[in-house]
């Protein structure tokens, strides 16, 4: 079996092994002799450091059928709190269980410290794709904190990449309103991090409406962020060298600016430029005397 890598084997550790059907009112055995306790759900304290603040109701609805039907499959860690349980992992087969009205909850009591409790809170989720992006930046940021890691740290502590770990985090510094967006699934990650190659909230706040008003993929938003290049000036043709001796010519003889343009066939025509109309008299008066 290949080893896993990070902090997820730390999960495998406190669970044990896996329990099938539903619970029922004696303690049970997992591996290594570590007792399965049967918990009210409803009694267990939720985990105060959990970074998923958003449960969707719908997978927590087909969670709680399947509950119903086959019973919590994998027991939940919890730890003593006073007389009674606080949640390490396992929030949503717990509120699941609360919603299929299951009197009992299988779970494993460990002793975790405070530490260990965001940590396992965050691994959960991270290897079950549960958080969407602006939770799992909040997690990062929080076991950075917390923790007194670097992100290089955090990256082989979870087994991401670096660069991912950075990326996420940015997020952060997105305005809450769109981050709110995110969080209720109106923009995805890639929309997020395109906004994020504007440099003012105000320009982030436009391109945000119009990626959710006009529905625009990720492709589309990166699109729509990106500087347009400016067009290249082509440079200009260089003139004939007797064009250029012929409008010397004619400028010292009338004293005015004289461009030809000319084309291809050697057809073309003559500019002479005049400020007013007494220049204009004056060039006229040399081009007939010059008759």
């Amino acid at each position: 079996m290949a080893k896993k890598k990070g902090l997820g084997k730390g999960l495998d550790a406190l669970i044990g092994a896996a329990v099938s059907g539903p619970s029922g009112g004696q303690a049970e055995s997992a591996a290594g002799g570590q007792r399965i306790l049967h918990l009210d759900p409803r009694g267990i304290e939720p985990n105060p450091k959990q970074p998923r603040k958003a449960f969707c109701e719908d997978a927590l609805q087909e969670l709680a059928e399947s509950i119903k039907r086959d019973g919590v499959q994998e027991p939940v860690i919890v730890r003593k709190a006073g007389e009674g349980y606080e949640l390490v992992t396992g929030e949503r087969r717990v509120r699941a269980s609360i919603m299929a009205d299951c009197a009992t909850v299988p779970a494993i009591c460990r002793e975790v410290s405070d530490e260990d409790m965001l940590r396992l809170g965050l691994i959960e989720n991270i290897h079950r794709e549960d958080l969407n992006a602006i939770e799992l930046a909040r997690g990062y940021e929080a076991l950075i904190e917390e923790l007194n890691w670097t992100q290089e740290q955090l990256a082989g502590e979870i087994g991401k990449k670096r660069a991912t770990v950075t990326n996420t985090l940015r997020l952060l510094n997105l305005p809450g309103d769109i981050q709110r967006h995110v969080v209720d699934g109106q923009l995805t990650m890639g929309h997020a991090r395109a906004l994020l190659a504007l440099a003012s909230p105000e320009a982030q706040y436009a391109a945000a409406r119009k990626i959710v008003e006009q529905g625009l993929s990720v492709r589309q938003a990166e699109k729509l962020v990106s500087p347009k290049a400016p067009k290249a000036k082509r440079a200009p043709k260089p003139k004939d060298p007797n064009v250029v001796e012929i409008e010397d010519e004619l400028r010292r003889r009338l004293g005015a600016k004289v461009a030809i343009r000319g084309t291809p066939s050697h057809r073309g025509r003559i500019e002479i430029e005049y400020f007013n109309l007494d220049d204009l008299e004056r060039i006229l008066a040399v081009l007939r005397g010059s008759r």
